[in-house]
């Protein structure tokens, strides 16, 4: 097992590397794909919901590179208890302990009337998020961390440039100086109205690809870079019209 050095960085660091993901030395500013859907799957298959959820969790680089031990870093029985705990609409998981937090939206009513906060942003938004956490008691020199969310960031809320809940700046502060070995940020399905005719191909990439200091992958029956800007036969837009 390779043990995770604590303390490597200072905390300002910390939280301005939330998403952090080593694949090893394929090519230059890539990650094995394949690697990536096999721990995708062991959290999604064991822990995960059918539904809009975003998780993040750490590993060592080893695990990353050959995820065969994954198990020993998220272990079945913790999976499953955090598929318990963020069944509710609403709900976090953020134990004490351990190398992975999720969170699923929840409704915010406010004086002015009601609205939903994504899954994505209840774990970046702010110095003290829920992956800020995280990585303040898991990250180290041989650490990685994986982000992913069920449904793609929305382009009418996530990834609105003038939005209340973008989250394009605080992905960009924490993944603009890394090297794009050591990041992702993974979906697995398009967002349901970003589907409809009324987004339309051109325009959902370029929401996408708003995200320009992060790697963007969809992990769906495998994990294909999003970077192309190819709307035709893009392998990121399999499924929408």
């Amino acid at each position: 097992m390779e043990p995770q050095v604590l303390g490597w960085m200072p905390r300002a660091g910390l939280l301005l590397l939330p998403l952090l993901l080593c694949f090893g030395p394929e090519t230059a500013g890539s990650i094995n794909p394949a690697m990536l859907r096999k721990i995708v799957d062991h959290v999604h298959n064991n822990g995960g919901v059918n539904k809009q959820y975003a998780f993040a969790a750490t590993l060592p680089h080893a695990t990353c590179n050959n995820p065969q031990d994954v198990a020993t870093y998220l272990p079945i029985r913790q999976l499953a208890d955090m598929r318990n705990k963020i069944r509710p609409f609403g709900a976090l998981y953020n134990p004490p302990s351990g190398n992975i937090v999720a969170a699923r939206p929840r409704e915010v009513i406010t004086p002015s009337g009601k609205y939903t906060e994504h899954s994505e942003w209840r774990l970046l938004s702010g110095s003290n998020s829920l992956v800020a956490q995280l990585t303040a008691r898991t990250y180290g020199r041989n650490s990685c961390l994986i982000f992913f969310t069920f449904n793609s960031p929305c382009s009418t809320k996530c990834l609105r440039e003038a939005g209340r809940s973008n989250i394009v700046g605080m992905t960009s502060a924490a993944f603009s100086p890394i090297n794009n070995n050591f990041k992702a940020f993974v979906f697995q399905k398009i967002f349901d109205y970003d589907l409809k005719p009324v987004v339309t191909r051109q325009a959902l990439l370029d929401a996408w690809h708003r995200l320009r200091d992060v790697p963007l992958l969809r992990c769906d029956n495998g994990c294909q870079d999003c970077a192309s800007t190819d709307t035709r036969n893009h392998p990121c837009l399999v499924g929408k019209i």
